[in-house]
């Protein structure tokens, strides 16, 4: 069984980095997938973007329902296609403590490769949309807190202080920071 990695935390600049598209979908690929699977799931998250955990590569797995024949791996995905409009509370992993409402695309396609390299296109409606458009949002740089509604802004704030005030307290290797 693959190890968990360590989950990056706001404010960790690496959160803000684009990451670089997946060239070939090789054994690499396959192994930090594989990673990434169970730190997600030993998180309790339902999707975590290869950025979040020091990957700069556009690699995000998703599990909204939780049942294993849900799961998701998206190399190099694109929202193509974003229709309706809904609001809805979030949280991330790389935010311990800290939630909030966003508005989000009610209705997405996606273009991406699976984890065999082959094209797919993947319709998703209601909180799979708005699981995968915040894990894609990880992979530009943009983070939930960014979307967030004003109101919950202000009460994530004292969450938010806590988080940069605990930050550099814990050691920074990540294979994409190089």
């Amino acid at each position: 069984m693959p190890d968990i990695v360590r989950v990056i935390t706001y404010p960790d600049p690496f959160l803000r980095r684009s990451a670089s598209d997946v060239e070939e979908v090789d054994n690499n690929i396959r192994q930090a997938v594989e990673k990434m699977l169970v730190t997600m799931y030993t998180n309790k998250g339902v999707g975590l973007a290869a950025p979040q955990v020091g990957l700069g590569r556009r690699i995000v797995v998703v599990n909204a329902s939780g049942e294993k024949a849900d799961e998701k791996i998206l190399i190099n995905p694109t929202i193509v296609e974003r229709r309706g409009a809904m609001e809805g509370e979030e949280g991330c992993l790389s935010f311990p403590g800290v939630a909030g409402v966003v508005r989000r695309s009610a209705h997405i396609v996606i273009l991406a490769y699976d984890i065999e390299g082959k094209e797919i296109e993947l319709p998703a409606t209601d909180f799979a949309s708005r699981v995968l458009q915040h894990e894609i949002d990880h992979l530009e740089g943009m983070l939930f807190v960014d979307r967030m509604t004003p109101e919950s802004r202000v009460l994530a704030r004292e969450a938010l202080k806590a988080l940069e005030e605990s930050y550099g307290q814990a050691p920074a290797e990540y294979e994409g920071r190089h």
